[in-house]
């Protein structure tokens, strides 16, 4: 009975100490709210604007499609890779392979959460309410001032009436993927406790890292995933490789991974993902797949160093 105690208070400090680490990453931070006028006028055409989004999705898939096949790089570029941040740099690959010049000029930097914010302006834009388009403009620019946060993104949704969905496929997995992570790409010092040291016992972490007992343990006990209060904390843990019906029916959703480091779109069940950092002349650029992290061809996209196998997703209305 003494031991069973002990034992447990120990866990309950271990779990304190660690607590800080729950709102760390990529979550960034906003005192923007929306307002119920704001609220109520987006319900009112909340369809059209996830109808607009989801179709948005799917023409720059297609378009991306369309253009690689064609002149064998990808109209959209990473806007994060510092080997295509110019003209001049996109120019010498296109030249490199045979493409004319002035496909360069047709071309359009992305990224994960760029894309869904680019589609999002789309469905709120095509509504032609001045309202609407001023919301839209109200919450992108908040996003960006916290440093084009997708955790910020899902806040705002939520507030829009969209329900916040913690999803870990297999949570049973949470420890062996945790020290898993750290050796597929290093961590750098930090002054807070990680949970993972260096050879020097510095604390040290990646945004990559998924952290995903310390996020489990703390959504399942309060309820929160980093700032988000999560609305379903049932329906996407434990699928294993069988994703619920329920979410395939879904007209649009926005997820992340990871606290924020990938931000991936979609709907009925299907992802759409755009990211930062690939070669201009990768047609993955650009990936679509069943949301399914742990199946193959499941989405999120996996890369040598980033699995990605919890966050959470906010599905419209």
């Amino acid at each position: 009975m003494i031991r069973r105690f002990i034992q447990g208070l120990w866990l309950l400090t271990l779990f304190t100490l660690l607590l800080p680490l729950a709102g760390s990453g990529q979550e960034g931070s906003s005192k923007v709210t929306i307002s119920d006028q704001e609220k109520a006028l987006y319900w009112r055409h909340k369809d059209q604007i996830s109808r607009t989004a989801r179709e948005c999705l799917e023409k720059v898939w297609a378009t991306h499609l369309e253009f690689f096949r064609k002149w064998k790089v990808s109209k959209y570029y990473g806007d994060r890779n510092p080997k295509l941040n110019t003209r001049q740099k996109r120019l010498e690959i296109v030249r490199k392979v045979g493409a004319p010049d002035w496909i360069v000029d047709e071309m359009e930097g992305i990224s994960c959460v760029g894309l869904t914010r680019r589609c999002l302006k789309e469905g709120f834009e095509a509504t032609g309410e001045p309202g609407l388009k001023a919301l839209w403009k109200k919450i992108d620019a908040d996003v960006v001032a916290n440093g084009v946060s997708g955790m910020v993104l899902l806040g705002h949704l939520q507030q829009l009436g969209w329900k916040i969905l913690y999803w870990n496929p297999k949570p049973q997995l949470n420890a062996v993927w945790d020290k898993e992570e750290p050796t597929l790409i290093a961590g750098k010092p930090v002054s807070w406790n990680s949970g993972v040291k260096d050879a020097n016992g510095n604390y040290i972490y990646h945004p990559s890292w998924g952290l995903h007992e310390l996020r489990y343990q703390t959504v399942m006990n309060k309820g929160k995933y980093l700032t988000l209060r999560v609305d379903d904390r049932e329906t996407l843990v434990g699928f294993d490789t069988r994703v619920p019906e329920s979410f395939k029916q879904a007209p649009l959703f926005v997820g992340v991974a990871h606290a924020g480091y990938h931000v991936f779109p979609g709907a009925q069940g299907k992802v759409i993902e755009a990211h930062s950092m690939r070669n201009l002349d990768s047609i993955d650029n650009l990936e679509v797949g069943p949301f399914n992290p742990l199946a193959p061809g499941g989405s999120p996209k996996w890369t040598r160093i980033e699995k990605y196998r919890s966050g959470v997703v906010a599905i419209a209305p």
